[in-house]
């Protein structure tokens, strides 16, 4: 299979490093240090490559080739690309287009505004009665949500934000308890689940969680994945890919989504790409012709799955048992006081 993956990030790197494996496949990547790395200057750049090099497959992850029509180019072309159409990757690439497709959709989501001038947003925090967490409008994993108990912290997090070059923020009552991440693959029209995780800060993610049961899943399933896709289609807006969902699930197991997500994110992918035994390359084909939902079925290899960011390298540890990923860890000589406070928050 000839393979081009677009996009520089974890997660682009993890796709590139398990499809180079099969010895049938020539992978093409925009990843540097890569054997065959292609920089691209323009979009009809990829449409000529792709012809010219019989490519089959195009893994579409970085937002910025999706928002740019890609797909829908390669498609016209009959060359399969793996994305959503940029239609669809609305409801990821904004977090405040996100917040009102929820809110017309009656989809459950902590209170909110969008603020598209700092005043707005200070006047807000004022007359807030709960903590409010402060988020910029795109989904730059150089600017995390931060939650603000004071109005000096809000002003400086608000300023450094529209300082930043964000044109709009989102402000969200804070909710407390886990924040679980949902990844499903869907054809436009029905989707299915593939794994779930829960993670925290951003560094530590902890794969298939016993907090959610077959009960619990199947009502986030019926009353928010399922909606989700659902109101896209009959916008005429059908999402066909990876769809991840970031939701904050209470310790009485009440559930609120946060955001959407147009691919796996960087402390999640290593868990499809190291923890289960299928061919993504045949399941993303099977995704753009429909027929994925007949022909797999989703299972990890292991029981037990985590992912620990330290400085810029993620590590990815599985096993059988806890005891046994715990006694990696401790090989790992990761330091512990994260996943403490993380299992401590998690009550766990």
């Amino acid at each position: 299979m000839r393979i081009l993956i677009l996009g520089k990030n974890h997660s682009a790197k993890a796709f590139y490093e398990l499809f180079k494996k099969d010895k049938n496949n020539i992978v093409f990547s925009t990843l540097l240090d890569t054997d065959f790395c292609i920089d691209f200057k323009e979009i009809n750049d990829i449409v000529d490559f792709c012809e010219a090099n019989d490519i089959n497959l195009v893994l579409i992850i970085d937002e910025d080739y999706i928002n740019s029509g890609l797909q829908e180019i390669l498609s016209s072309k009959n060359i399969s690309a793996f994305s959503p159409s940029i239609e669809a990757i609305g409801i990821s690439a904004s977090k405040s287009a996100a917040k009102r497709f929820m809110y017309k959709n009656k989809i459950r989501t902590p209170k909110f505004l969008v603020a598209e001038k700092p005043q707005i947003a200070v006047e807000y925090f004022k007359q807030a009665n709960t903590i409010q967490v402060i988020k910029p409008d795109n989904h730059s994993y150089q600017e995390c949500s931060l939650a603000c108990e004071t109005l000096g912290a809000a002003q400086k997090i608000i300023a450094d934000f529209f300082n930043s070059g964000n044109k709009k923020i989102l402000m969200e009552d804070y909710v407390e308890g886990k924040n679980i991440s949902i990844w499903v693959l869907s054809d436009g029209y029905s989707a299915k689940i593939i794994g779930k995780s829960v993670k925290y800060h951003n560094d530590v993610a902890y794969f298939n969680p016993e907090f959610i049961d077959e009960e619990l899943e199947n009502k986030i399933y019926n009353e928010m994945i399922m909606p989700t896709i659902r109101a896209l289609s009959n916008q005429d807006e059908e999402y066909i890919g990876i769809l991840g969902f970031d939701i904050i699930l209470t310790y009485d197991n009440d559930f609120y989504l946060l955001s959407y997500n147009s691919f796996f994110d960087d402390i999640n992918v290593d868990f499809y790409t190291k923890g289960y035994d299928i061919n993504w390359a045949e399941v993303f084909d099977s995704v753009i012709v429909g027929d994925v939902f007949l022909k797999y079925q989703f299972k990890p290899k292991d029981e037990y799955m985590m992912t620990i960011r330290q400085n810029e390298k993620i590590e990815f540890l599985s096993a059988k048992t806890k005891t046994n990923l715990k006694r990696y860890l401790k090989e790992l000589e990761f330091n512990t006081t994260e996943l403490e406070e993380a299992q401590r928050r998690w009550k766990f």
